[in-house]
């Protein structure tokens, strides 16, 4: 079976709906089949997917996430949120933009932060009038600041597919995360200041209220100073880290007396489902990666799109609009998974840094979260909200020009990435 027919039924596949890893699996079978190669090599290469130890820190920072939501950590992380910027201009859109931020340093997930961060911004956006377009568009736009603030869980499975160090991955999603954040935050000014969107500004907090917040959120902020400070002061790994945010979500959840027996059940039973999930992708995907890579097709697109130029400039903008549009037509992790393979074998062409590319590689499938027609970010919101799909669409795209200009400010200025990894002496 020729290569181009296995393209032709891996692009039917996907057309009908067929889950992405089941048509991974499918195709690398397939393929290993009318290649005679033993198909014992399969279940191999499966098994080698997900043996790994940094993997173990994918189901933990999903609990974390579970824990943190059900817990009311992120109620008093918005609170502190609220206090330090409801003021500007703009008002709960900057705080909804630097909630997602510091909920980002503990969950890695962006669907954690915008399905349950999310339904406290959107709640009190709407008892503060603001327009509830903008309110779902803002929740959603920040969303996709928690998988590049480190923890991440896109982080981790591009260094297991990779093989880099996460640690070092982690390090570097720190400036890229912030400016994004800074991007959004512009945004919702200029927004406001311009009369685009009414955004009711509340007055400045006194220095007594502010700190009367901090002291509610301080045990919740440390959650994200001891994941983060441990990871990179290389006091613990990043599996070892997750195992303290869980731990760590847990005490605060039972201090707080939200956690009980039902609420912890049914964290573990969210967790279970969503690892499996990642885990089959990641299991699958290292059959796939095995495949292609016999069949030499990083070889053969790298040949291709040296045809056309060999500057490393005009091939990172065409990879960026590579990962923009699978962005929109599938799901991060299985995006991950397909490209990461193909486009570690460009990047060691040109001379890009493998930190680097993680970086640009999962900030531009992370602008997919907000872009129809998979948008998953969307689609949560538009449930928490309670608006038409396409009311959400529409409010959304203006905050992916912030997103798209961090994106590529990341790929043409290395060192926005690879700066913190330096300075700590990981690379």
């Amino acid at each position: 079976m020729s290569l181009s027919l296995l393209a032709v039924i891996f692009l039917l596949l996907i057309g009908f709906g067929v889950p992405i890893a089941v048509v991974l699996l499918g195709i690398s079978a397939l393929g290993m089949y009318t290649r005679q190669v033993p198909l014992t090599m399969l279940t191999q290469t499966i098994l080698d997917g997900v043996r790994s130890y940094t993997l173990l820190a994918i189901p933990f920072y999903i609990m974390a996430g579970e824990l943190m939501n059900r817990a009311g950590i992120t109620k008093r992380i918005f609170d502190f949120a609220l206090s330090l910027v409801g003021h500007i201009k703009g008002g709960l859109g900057h705080v909804n933009v630097l909630a997602s931020m510091l909920f980002a340093g503990i969950s890695g997930s962006a669907t954690a932060d915008a399905a349950g961060l999310g339904r406290i911004e959107i709640e009190a956006m709407k008892a503060e009038g603001y327009d509830l377009d903008f309110s779902a568009a803002i929740t959603a736009a920040s969303s996709t600041i928690g998988p590049i603030i480190p923890p991440s869980i896109h982080l981790v499975i591009y260094g297991s597919i990779a093989e880099v160090p996460v640690a070092t991955l982690f390090a570097a999603g720190m400036v890229p995360g912030i400016l994004m954040g800074l991007g959004l935050m512009l945004t919702v000014y200029i927004l406001a200041a311009t009369g685009r969107v009414h955004c009711p500004t509340r007055p400045r907090q006194p220095l007594m209220s502010v700190l009367q917040s901090f002291r509610n959120a301080v045990t919740a902020l440390l959650a994200p100073i001891l994941v983060l400070g441990g990871i990179m002061t290389g006091v613990v790994t990043p599996t070892e880290a997750g195992v303290i945010a869980v731990l760590y979500s847990l005490v605060l959840g039972l201090f707080y007396r939200e956690i009980n027996k039902e609420v912890l059940k049914d964290c573990i039973k969210n967790t279970i489902h969503s690892t499996a999930v990642v885990m089959f992708m990641l299991a699958v995907s290292r059959s796939f990666a095995w495949f292609i890579t016999i069949e030499r097709i990083p070889e053969r697109v790298m040949g291709l799109v040296f045809q056309f130029t060999s500057s490393p400039a005009v091939v990172l903008f065409f990879i960026n609009i590579l990962l923009l549009l699978l962005g929109m037509i599938g799901t991060a992790s299985a995006n991950i998974v397909i490209v990461t393979p193909i486009l570690v074998t460009i990047a060691h062409s040109i001379g890009i840094d493998l930190i680097h590319l993680g970086l640009i590689i999962v900030l531009g499938l992370m602008i997919g979260l907000i872009t129809p027609p998979v948008g998953t970010s969307l689609y949560i919101l538009s449930d928490v909200a309670n608006l038409p799909f396409e009311r959400v669409v529409r409010a959304t795209l203006v905050f992916t020009i912030p997103l798209i200009a961090v994106l590529y400010l990341v790929t043409y200025i290395p060192s926005l990435s690879l700066f913190l990894p330096r300075l700590l002496g990981m690379i």
